[in-house]
């Protein structure tokens, strides 16, 4: 193994998706199309591909597989526009070694989450 190449979900309807990662996460698309978009996050990639064939049901779920964790400057401000999207939330901030941690989903259900270092929950 050399590295990281490509982070991916499926996702049930790719404008929705794009939307999502582009205006409320706030990423820069690097490639769109119908069945494949990617998202460049410092060295590393996201990916979002269209529903698989023969797949149907519950994409994603809270808790179980993957996590994408996301490091942001001020994961305050980032709740304010989850919120304002409607994004599901799991809990509360949370302490973890060096930062604080925020859980959420996107519109299919695919965890992610929030980390901002140097915080702690009682400083936010």
């Amino acid at each position: 193994v050399e590295g990281l190449h490509t982070i991916w979900c499926q996702v049930s309807d790719m404008d929705r998706a794009i939307a999502f990662y582009r205006d409320v996460l706030g990423l820069q698309p690097a490639f769109t199309s119908p069945g494949w978009s990617t998202f460049s996050v410092g060295s590393g990639t996201i990916g979002l591909h269209s529903t698989l064939a023969g797949h149907e049901g519950t994409l994603g779920e809270y808790g179980k597989g993957w996590f994408v964790g996301l490091k942001v400057a001020d994961i305050q401000a980032l709740r304010v526009r989850l919120e304002a999207a409607g994004t599901t939330i799991h809990g509360d901030y949370h302490d973890i070694p060096g930062g604080v941690i925020l859980d959420f989903s996107d519109p299919d259900g695919n965890a992610l989450e929030a980390y901002q270092a140097g915080v702690t929950v009682a400083t936010l």
